[in-house]
């Protein structure tokens, strides 16, 4: 199925109903499909099909549904690009996937300027929000055609997306996501659009560069809910947009979760229309899931929390922990167990296989560490010419996803760490997931981060790199010592202890261990 028709069935059953709204504008189903139809003719007088790449630079915007669907039509696939990266990385990103047309907001043209020259595959600049001469805007572009549908020839393991992974340890790794794989999860998760319903209305503050913003862009198209698109994230305009636009459903990631709590009117905000809040792309804090169980699960009773774990190679969710699994309602047994599995992220979703998988390609038993990987339809078609990262990560009909964990008696998946993180101990593997939850425990820490430090005896030493709680005194190494040896195994705990103002993260607020590593990676505090 060409992922096209999610606009045309929505736009045809709910033609009236607001499709997308940005601070700006807002598009109801029947402009948003009239645009788009406009765009896929101006992509074809340029030359612009099945196999080419649309380029976008832009922070969240109405624009990016309209250049989606319209590229989808014709067969091309969109690369949204990090406009975070350094210069060099978006060179390497529309270079390596031949971006032919490069859609660019004004904030960002002079970045594209300094690397024109070593994008030579780029035919044709577009301008979102300014004008200049020599450059064609979308706006002209759009009133220069005409609305009339495009229906090109696809196949379903054509690519539709190619998103960039972050690039930590090098440059990032384009995943290369099929028809066949969107669809899959759309089609599987979502209900088609209902006119004897009423709208739903979904907030978007993760950016469409990721994975999680680029599904969104399809799963609310499909079912016929207002998208609304915050630029950018910030804690008071996201509580202004739930309140202004009645938000029914929103997706954020733990660091934003914590900031929005923290906001110090928090309270005077009407966030009664919230259904569903759901957070994900990072580990969540154990203190920062508690206290949201508190705020929106006990006081806010009708707001669902629910934990969303995924990959860009997988299509983005792949397990999720649901909102019975964050109220403590329930007997002090039945809440004692929900707490424990609050650190997990929950159970595979139906359409896809999760399993743990041992080094000899075995399924582990319960609760027995290994590798997290995955099958189904929603598997990444590869990594944009990278056949050896491909290789490594696809064989036997698995996605090797690199994430060390394990699966409890009820099919509660927990995360232990990633593979290339674990540290390794006189020959014993430690997961850091599991030291860092324990610190972070302690009253005198509030977040953690493990690295391994070289050591002569024991080959490599855990070291602890650690942000102290805000006016709190600091507890001693011993202490912390003491405390990690009564939760783990006495070789667990770390060696040394690094105090730190906060911890290095990406824009999706990803601790960066490699710049850990380089950082504090002597066997010294």
């Amino acid at each position: 199925m060409n992922t096209a028709e999610f606009l045309t069935i929505s736009a045809a059953i709910v033609p009236d109903r607001i499709a997308i709204a940005g601070p700006d504008e807002r598009l109801d189903y029947a402009t948003l499909q009239s645009r788009a139809n406009r765009l896929a003719q101006a992509f074809q007088s340029m030359g612009i099909g099945r196999g080419q790449a649309v380029g976008v630079m832009a922070v969240n915007c109405v624009e990016f549904a309209e250049i989606y669907y319209a590229a989808a039509s014709v067969g091309a696939t969109m690369v949204p690009l990090n406009f975070r990266a350094k210069p060099e990385e978006l060179s390497y990103m529309i270079d390596s996937t031949d971006v032919t047309a490069l859609f660019i907001s004004e904030r960002y043209y002079s970045i594209y300027e300094s690397i024109a020259s070593s994008t030579p595959s780029v035919k044709h600049v577009i301008s979102l929000d300014f004008e200049r001469p020599g450059i064609e805007s979308l706006k002209s572009l759009r009133e220069a055609n005409e609305d009339i549908p495009v229906w090109a020839e696809t196949d379903d393991k054509d690519a539709t997306l190619i998103i960039f992974t972050s690039g930590t340890t090098a440059l990032p790794k384009g995943v290369v996501l099929s028809y066949q794989a969107l669809t899959a999860l759309v089609v599987n998760t979502q209900a088609p659009a209902d006119p004897t319903v009423d709208q739903q209305v979904v907030l978007v503050s993760v950016p469409f560069f990721h994975i999680a913003g680029a599904t969104t862009l399809m799963s609310a198209v499909f079912s016929g809910r207002r998208l609304v698109v915050l630029p950018q994230f910030d804690p008071q305009a996201w509580l202004a947009a739930v309140e202004r636009e009645g938000a029914t459903h929103a997706f954020v990631v733990p660091t934003m979760l914590k900031r929005i709590m923290e906001v110090d009117d928090f309270d005077k905000y009407n966030l009664s229309t919230l259904q569903l809040i759901t957070y994900g792309a990072a580990p969540m804090p154990y203190e920062v899931v508690r206290r949201a169980v508190d705020v929106f699960a006990a006081d806010r009773a009708n707001v669902g929390l629910m934990n969303s774990y995924g990959q860009t190679e997988a299509t983005g969710s792949m397990t999720t922990l649901g909102p019975d699994d964050h109220r403590l309602n329930g007997t002090p047994e039945e809440n004692e167990l929900k707490i424990q599995r609050l650190r997990s992220v929950g159970r595979a979703m139906t359409d896809i296989d999760v399993a743990i998988l041992l080094p000899d390609g075995r399924q582990a038993p319960a609760n027995e560490e290994g590798e997290i990987c995955i099958r189904g339809d929603r598997v990444m078609r590869g990594y944009n010419k990278r056949d050896d990262d491909t290789e490594s990560a696809l064989h036997d009909g698995w996605l090797h996803t690199g994430d060390v964990g394990k699966i409890d008696d009820g099919g509660y998946l927990f995360i232990t760490g990633r593979l290339k993180d674990m540290v390794i101990r006189g020959g014993e593997n430690i997961a850091p997931a599991e030291i860092e939850q324990v610190l972070e425990d302690h009253p005198g820490v509030a977040e953690a981060a493990i690295i391994g430090v070289p050591d002569v005896e024991w080959g490599e030493v855990c070291k602890a790199i650690m942000v102290p709680v805000a006016g709190g005194d600091l507890p001693s190494e011993q202490e912390l010592t003491e405390y990690v040896k009564s939760r783990l195994a006495s070789y667990k705990a770390p060696a040394f202890y690094q105090w730190v103002e906060e911890l290095p993260r990406n824009p999706m607020g990803k601790v960066l261990k490699t710049e850990l590593r380089d950082k504090y990676g002597a066997a010294t505090a």
